[in-house]
């Protein structure tokens, strides 16, 4: 994802995307993608072996009232979630890898 970071970008303007959901990001600790947060907050789960595989992610655009709930990190799945406020009622959103 961080060498396609100008096409995501592109991505979340031209299509009006409010909240982004990644799996297979294949992050670590020490490769990662950032993005400047002036229009979104982004939130990640890596895969908890520390390799360059799985992982989930979570793009979602400054103005929407949320927040982060706890990572589920585990070799067979990764899970990064938020809950939105602001809708008639709260919704949890979640980005899942499960591996086949």
């Amino acid at each position: 994802m961080q060498n396609h970071k100008g096409e995501i970008k592109l991505f979340l303007h031209q299509n009006f995307i409010n909240i982004l959901l990644i799996s297979e990001t294949h992050f670590t600790t020490k490769k990662y993608f950032s993005i400047p947060r002036d229009k979104f907050y982004y939130y990640y789960n890596n895969h908890p072996d520390g390799t360059a595989h799985g992982g989930t992610a979570i793009l979602i655009k400054d103005t929407i009232e949320h927040n982060e709930l706890l990572k589920y990190e585990k070799d067979s799945i990764q899970a990064t979630s938020i809950k939105v406020k602001g809708f008639p009622c709260e919704i949890t959103i979640t980005a899942v890898y499960c591996p086949p």
